[in-house]
């Protein structure tokens, strides 16, 4: 063995170890690099429905949720193939998906109209067995994060109910990581404030009764 074929033998190892990782999704962004509509198929299997429950949950109304999901996929459609295979196919879903809403709503908020919010839509659906104690719980949740801003109960949705790490947040949000972290946990505060304070006018009415 001479002497360049040990130090290639030597360096195989190395050069295995440096190797990127798959992504989950490195299947679906390869297809979609690829033009390939599997790609597209792949994606919308894996995502559609937590994408769409996400919106619903933000926006509270199911009709703009559709809206806001039509065009999220839509985007996927036009940029899917710009997409690198290493991407995190799930932060850019939610990303778009949450700007789409955002930008909804500031177009609302400069023509001064307001969007009804229902409030039922914010959590997710009661399950049929649910004890009247559990459905209690839920309904106070839904009021509290009624009363929260868009952007705390972003947060708490994609953290709480989506299991979003901090990681994916950054990425989402375009934030850094402490920046998240402090986020979340300010809107986890505002929430258990604003259950407190529901908890409280509820005992109120039972007490006056």
């Amino acid at each position: 063995m001479t002497f360049g074929e040990t130090r290639k033998s030597r360096l195989q190892p190395w050069r295995v170890s440096l190797e990127m990782p798959e992504t989950p999704d490195h299947d679906a962004l390869t297809l979609l690099e690829q033009r390939d509509p599997r790609g597209f198929d792949l994606a919308y299997a894996r995502y559609a429905e937590r994408i769409f429950g996400f919106l619903v949950r933000l926006s509270g109304s199911r009709a703009l949720a559709e809206d806001l999901f039509q065009h999220t996929f839509m985007r996927l459609a036009e940029f899917g193939p710009r997409l690198r295979a290493d991407s995190d196919l799930r932060a850019w879903l939610f990303a778009v998906a949450r700007n789409a809403f955002h930008s909804h709503a500031r177009s609302l908020q400069s023509r001064g109209v307001a969007e009804p919010l229902d409030s039922e839509l914010l959590v997710a659906p009661r399950a049929a067995s649910s004890s009247p104690d559990s459905g209690l719980a839920l309904a106070e949740l839904e009021r509290a994060l009624a009363s929260l801003s868009e952007g705390d109960r972003e947060l708490l949705l994609l953290h709480g109910v989506e299991g979003s790490s901090h990681a994916e947040l950054a990425k989402i949000l375009d934030l850094d990581l402490v920046t998240v972290r402090k986020r979340v946990s300010r809107a986890r505060a505002r929430l258990a404030e604003a259950l407190d304070g529901g908890a409280r006018v509820v005992s109120k009415s039972k007490v006056s009764e």
